[in-house]
């Protein structure tokens, strides 16, 4: 399968440098990062990212076509799955660099917002809850009712102690 995606990613940078097709050639390199990603491949896709970003580099120079690039480079990486910490903020520090860059103003302002969910990792509730140590002596009903006082006492209203 990998023998497979290396051909494919010798025939986009084909058809980016010789066809002169960038557009085209940026969604196909990000559409083969994501098979590769699905694959297991890291640095199989790492390269087919750093492919796509020299595209956008070499090739894409009309601002509304960069805004555009940045947000599929962005779009692909949010649902990545194979990467390390470090091959990923290198790619999404990229990513907010490119964005940041851009000539127009509103559109940095869209393309960094874009790129800053990439570092917002959040951990699902159910993890979160799982972590959680729960006390067996009666501890947790105790805060629950400590903050449900503290913030009837905030609104205004003295709590009852009974």
């Amino acid at each position: 399968m990998s023998t497979t995606i290396k051909f494919i990613r010798q025939l986009i940078s084909i058809l980016a440098t010789q066809v002169d097709a960038p557009t085209i050639a940026l969604r196909l390199f990000l559409l083969a990062a994501q098979i590769a990603d699905e694959c297991g491949f890291e640095d199989l896709t790492y390269d087919l990212y750093v492919q796509a970003f020299t595209v956008y580099e070499e090739s894409i120079s009309e601002s509304r076509a960069q805004l555009q690039a940045v947000a599929l480079i962005v779009g692909t990486l949010q649902g990545a799955k194979v990467f390390g910490s470090d091959n990923f903020d290198t790619l999404i520090t990229k990513a907010a660099l490119h964005g940041a860059k851009l000539l127009k103003k509103p559109h940095q302002s869209t393309a960094v917002s874009l790129a800053s969910h990439m570092w917002w990792q959040e951990t699902s509730t159910v993890d979160a809850e799982a972590e959680k140590p729960t006390p067996s002596d009666g501890t947790k009903e105790k805060e629950e009712d400590a903050n449900s006082d503290n913030i009837k006492a905030v609104r205004g209203h003295t709590p009852s102690r009974d």
